[in-house]
């Protein structure tokens, strides 16, 4: 057997004998008027691994119980926990509530069934202990209102292997998923089937190539290649290398956030860009891009055939690393078609997750790879090479030094300490993103808008130039009386990373929008016009 088949197969041996799929662990409690099942993801725990946490409402014979902000008259349901030394619950989250009215009274609870979440994360040195207690509170009401409470001890044996939830877990939590829907959600990502949300991952692949820091690198190689001596199996050869690189990268920065994930970090797409280390080696690559562009330093054959005398093999290997590197600038780019299809990944099985990315890498590499398959084609179309092609390179070459410039930006805003406040125009105040403020002025009846960004960003910048910083967003927020909140993610932020995982998001931007009127939030499309801003805010 070839040895890299070999190596493949201990590797995957290796996988199978750390990492096992658990059942789900379930207690229940019932009265006559509301039944309780609490569940966790696995039925062991590993001190290393988060734990995820379910509890579902079951409300019988007409009785109803609160939401977490019950109205003019109620009392919240509460979950408490009582952990070991060494944990924290993140991520909490409720199904939306409905509304009940009695004249002039509004209440806000649910009368069939209700979901909470959380997670529950080791942070240091975790004791290693077996059980976790949860008490349970609830108000019953019909006719009359009861208080009821269940109290109930979790037994997980305690593991070292990395434990992977089972079908029962993944099932309830689809369910709980769409229970925290908002009516007025243009989008969300468990009203997707996944052939949709692969074909939005594969659409989002092939729109980065367009991206300015990406198109003009794969443009020039592109040409480089139909210019030179066609050799169709050998082209051929090098555009499924390409492909392969890109797959690849993707599935490596994909395993890095899963695994991430599994050992309790709150990391999300793009979480490499806020690395100061990665920004500058980044920064260092597209400074030569753009000096080879401007031909101001020579590598052999970089871009065209013609430039060095290298082997078939190296080409192979240029095509490959090419495809590889090229993915990791991209992933800030992924966010307007990406940021539901991730965030939906993250509550899916293994089997669901990796061919999302499989998706998004498929589309990124067609373009490059059409032109491997099909350079008779692309030859036709383009003129003989000559002097277009050296202007053609430092035409390409003002993007990659904008984003140099950007990159530069990008790092400082890292290394040096800013003014707390989120920017925006000289006349609006934004306020630094504080979880607790925007609550409490939510539930004192003051509308609020959260831009949850970073300056890596390049959708959240083009939206924030375009719309977010004009004078018409400026008015509209004044005249609203609209408070304003940036939650900058440039770095990273647990608080804030457990912001965007609570509205089923692991990338920026995001935008929400709470009017006021009532405990409910609206989320607004990733890629913004003053058009539908106004549309939004104005409900």
């Amino acid at each position: 057997m070839n040895k890299f088949w070999v190596f493949v197969a201990a590797v995957l041996s290796l996988i199978g004998i750390w990492t096992k799929e658990c059942r789900a662990l379930s207690v229940e409690g019932t009265t006559d008027k509301v039944s309780v099942k609490v569940m966790t993801s696995t039925d062991e725990i590993n001190e290393k691994q988060a734990l995820d946490v379910l509890v579902k409402f079951s409300m019988l014979n007409g009785w109803h119980i609160f939401a977490q902000n019950p109205g003019h008259i109620g009392r919240p349901t509460e979950v408490n926990w009582k952990l070991p030394e060494g944990y924290r619950l993140e991520n909490v989250r409720w199904s939306k509530p409905k509304d009940f009215k009695k004249g002039k009274i509004i209440q806000h609870g649910y009368d069939t069934t209700a979901y909470y979440t959380a997670t529950i994360v080791p942070i240091d040195r975790p004791e290693r202990v077996q059980d976790l207690e949860v008490e349970i509170k609830w108000l019953a009401c019909y006719e009359e209102c009861i208080p009821e409470k269940m109290v109930r001890t979790l037994s997980l044996p305690i593991t070292d292997l990395n434990l992977l939830p089972g079908n029962e877990w993944r099932n309830e939590m689809q369910t709980a998923q769409r229970s925290f829907e908002t009516s007025d959600l243009p989008v969300d990502a468990s009203a997707y089937n996944l052939l949709l949300i692969l074909v939005m991952a594969f659409a989002g692949g092939v729109i980065l190539n367009f991206m300015p820091c990406i198109f003009p690198i794969l443009t020039i190689k592109a040409i480089s290649l139909v210019q030179g001596s066609i050799k169709p199996k050998q082209m051929r050869q090098e555009a499924l290398l390409y492909t392969f690189g890109v797959v690849l990268s993707f599935l490596i920065t994909a395993g890095i956030l899963l695994f991430l994930r599994w050992q309790g970090e709150q990391v999300g797409w793009g979480f490499q860009l806020q690395s100061p280390l990665f920004v500058g080696i980044m920064l260092a690559v597209f400074i030569v891009v753009f000096l080879l562009l401007m031909d101001w330093i020579h590598l052999p054959n970089l871009f065209a055939d013609k430039l060095g005398r290298v082997t078939a093999s190296k080409k192979k290997i240029s095509a490959f690393a090419t495809g590889f590197f090229a993915v990791l600038i991209a992933s800030p780019c992924t966010a307007p078609f990406m940021g539901i299809a991730i965030g939906y990944t993250l509550t899916q099985p293994t089997y669901v997750y990796f061919p999302v990315f499989i998706a998004l890498a498929l589309g990124y590499a067609l373009p490059f790879a059409l032109v491997g398959f099909f350079p008779k084609a692309v030859h036709k179309m383009l003129p003989r090479p000559g002097k277009w092609m050296a202007i053609l390179k430092k035409i390409f070459a003002i993007p990659v030094l904008l984003t140099c410039l950007w990159l530069v930006w990008v790092l400082q805003s890292q290394l040096v300490l800013r003014s707390a406040a989120g920017g925006g125009t000289a006349n609006l105040d934004w306020e630094a993103y504080n979880k607790a403020k925007v609550e409490k002025l939510v539930a004192d009846g003051h509308a609020v808008f959260v831009d949850f960004t970073a300056k890596w960003c390049i959708t959240c910048l083009a939206n924030e130039s375009l719309v977010l910083n004009s004078k018409d967003f400026e008015k509209l927020v004044k005249d609203k009386n609209i408070l304003l909140f940036k939650a900058d993610w440039t770095n990273d932020d647990p608080e804030i990373t457990e912001a965007l995982a609570a509205f089923g998001r692991n990338s920026v931007p995001l935008y929400v929008y709470y009017s006021g009127k009532d405990s409910g939030y609206v989320i607004l499309p990733q890629l913004l016009t003053y058009k539908q801003v106004k549309s939004y805010l104005d409900k």
